[in-house]
């Protein structure tokens, strides 16, 4: 059979050898066995010339990983059809292409076709802070491939804001599976380069809005930084974020913030946060921050990265991938009995695990995943995740109706050990959604917005809870108005069911007399204006979307599409390989 390869967001994909798919020391040892020496040896030309560009070269690799991972997506020109991550405003301030380019094209003269941007710009960024001390500050695992897709909206959306606090700047680390240690580490990279005044002078002039200043930042610094920015407006002149360090990379950024000397609003943000904190006062030792900053630049690395086979979906039964057969040896009849399970886990004392999240509160059937999984143990002990048997069971329950697999399930997920509240708040797209927002929840996973619309179908059955969807009723301005893009005698029909915005435990047929069918009738629903919550309602307000709506309105296209869609979703940042574990009780990390 010919292989389907699909890349996808390897999560935690990193070997320590040269062996396997994923990132690893030495993936060019065979195909381009020069590339990190060619990628040195002009890096370090041009820093010898250019102090400045290690700055900017960290800069860039950490914008690339924080918009759909590490897949060189940061270098994509803008086309007269789409704005480029280039274009966006957080980006508008990079520089060193040029020198990306020159690496590119000696390295496609020594080995064309074998290197891929998204690893220059990994290595660029560790070879130039290197300089300085003339070995290599930390490693850098290879094997990423490049992105196609660089969008400036999804720039600006994932890149943290030096305006943010420290709630903020944490969930944003969180959501890229970055921990708050290493938001504490990478925030040292402070220690070289420049900041521009417009993203830091309100903290001068205008902090609360009333003509104050940050009382935070040092009064002695503030004052030293009035000479340099004179006015809000000021949009060109730029300022050492690390005063009389700027071109050495070392500690001194910590010595700052201890002083209440951080540029930024982020960098303050640090002190007001205990275990931050702390961590700052151990980050004072060149030693020591050079230790961590390369842990956690590292991981930081692995972000999102797209791979050749890793977390692939393949159409035999060959490899380690996902797959139709995984379990054929080691437990064959695992399917018969019954992306990474972490929403099964369930709360400790130290951690409000997943379940716990709002979205999450109503979730059911937990029972049924246990006695699967109990009986999975009787039969192959830890062989099969709770991953897979949730994405099982939920083939296998909307196909009950039709005494069929509706579509193929590609098992060999392995268990996550991490589950937070948190995240699942963060990721979930929400009811109240417009399409743009939702379009970007997807973008983030890699799924289309055909995915988007095919996978809302899902809402063909089950029920909403009343406060998901009641402000379209009676608030929907904040003037006690109704939602205008609601069928007024749908509306009329909601309020005999829910009586208020408080009502919080009614539920609603999402598909109103056809919540146990799995068909195509939510499609009919939303055409007459019957969407439920917003986000359903908001499926017509784009082109492309309302087009596909008129699309899925027969049962057998729906089915198609629907099959096609939960695959790609089924192989979203799942773990593969040596990545994660086997759970032995589904609600419990071993």
């Amino acid at each position: 059979m010919n292989l389907l390869i699909v890349v996808t967001v390897v999560v935690l994909g990193i070997v320590g050898d040269c062996h396997g798919d994923e990132l690893k020391r030495c993936f060019y040892e065979k195909s381009c066995p020069l590339a990190e020496e060619i990628v040195q040896n002009i890096t370090w030309k041009h820093v010898a010339a250019n102090p400045a560009l290690p700055a900017k070269f960290l800069r860039m690799h950490f914008h690339d990983c924080f918009v759909r991972g590490c897949d060189g997506s940061v270098l994509v020109d803008s086309t007269p059809d789409n704005q480029a991550e280039k274009a966006a405003i957080p980006n508008l301030s990079l520089a060193g292409f040029d020198v990306i380019d020159e690496i590119k094209t000696q390295l496609e003269n020594a080995c064309p076709g074998k290197v891929s941007c998204a690893d220059i710009v990994a290595l660029a960024a560790r070879d130039s802070v290197s300089f300085q001390f003339k070995k290599s500050l930390w490693e850098v695992y290879t094997g990423r491939r490049d992105g196609n897709i660089s969008h400036a909206s999804e720039a600006l959306a994932n890149i943290p804001s030096p305006f943010s606090n420290f709630t903020t700047l944490q969930q944003d680390f969180a959501n890229k599976n970055l921990s708050l240690h290493d938001l504490v580490v990478l925030s040292g990279a402070h220690t070289i380069g420049v900041g521009h005044c417009n993203l830091f002078s309100n903290r001068l002039y205008n902090f609360t809005g009333k003509g104050d200043s940050d009382p935070s930042l040092n009064s002695t610094y503030a004052a030293f930084l009035r000479t340099k920015c004179k006015s809000l407006s000021d949009t060109t002149t730029t300022v050492e974020m690390d005063p009389g360090s700027s071109l050495t990379f070392d500690s001194h950024y910590y010595t700052n913030l201890k002083l209440k000397d951080g540029l930024f609003q982020s960098d303050a943000a640090l002190l007001t946060n205990h275990d931050a904190s702390d961590l700052v006062d151990k980050l004072l030792v060149n030693e020591e921050f050079f230790a961590k900053f390369g842990e956690s630049m590292k991981r930081m690395g692995a972000v999102g990265v797209l791979t050749v086979v890793v977390l692939g979906i393949v159409g035999d039964c060959h490899g380690d991938e996902l797959k139709r057969c995984f379990y054929e040896k080691s437990c064959p009849l695992a399917e018969e009995i019954g992306c990474d399970g972490s929403v099964l886990v369930d709360s400790t004392p130290d951690n409000q695990a997943e379940k716990a999240a709002i979205p999450n509160l109503s979730l059911a059937g937990f029972d049924v995943i246990d006695e699967i999984k109990t009986q999975l143990e009787n039969a192959c002990p830890g062989k099969v995740s709770c991953a897979d048997i949730v994405a099982l069971a939920a083939r296998d329950s909307v196909s009950f109706q039709f005494k069929k697999s509706l579509w193929e399930v590609y098992t060999g997920r392995r268990d996550g050990n991490i589950s937070r509240a948190l995240e699942a708040l963060a990721n979930i797209p929400s009811p109240f959604s417009n399409f743009t927002t939702l379009q970007q929840d997807f973008a983030n996973k890699n799924l289309s917005l055909h995915d988007l619309v095919v996978l809302s179908g899902a809402h063909t059955i089950g029920v909403g809870h009343c406060n998901l969807f009641s402000n379209r009723l009676y608030n929907f301005t904040g003037k006690g108005d109704s939602d205008p893009s609601l069928n007024s005698t749908y509306a009329a029909f909601l309020r005999t069911k829910c009586k208020s915005l408080s009502d919080t435990t009614t539920t609603v047929e999402m598909d109103p007399g056809s919540s146990l069918s799995f068909d195509s009738h939510y499609y009919s629903n939303l055409k007459l204006n019957d969407g439920l919550f917003q986000s359903d309602a908001a499926l017509l307000t784009n082109c492309d979307a309302s087009d596909l709506v008129d699309k899925l309105l027969v049962n057998e296209e729906f089915f198609a599409k629907f099959g096609e869609s939960m695959k790609r979703m089924g192989a979203v940042g799942v773990l593969t390989g040596d990545s994660g574990n086997i759970r032995k009780i589904c609600t419990v990390v071993n």
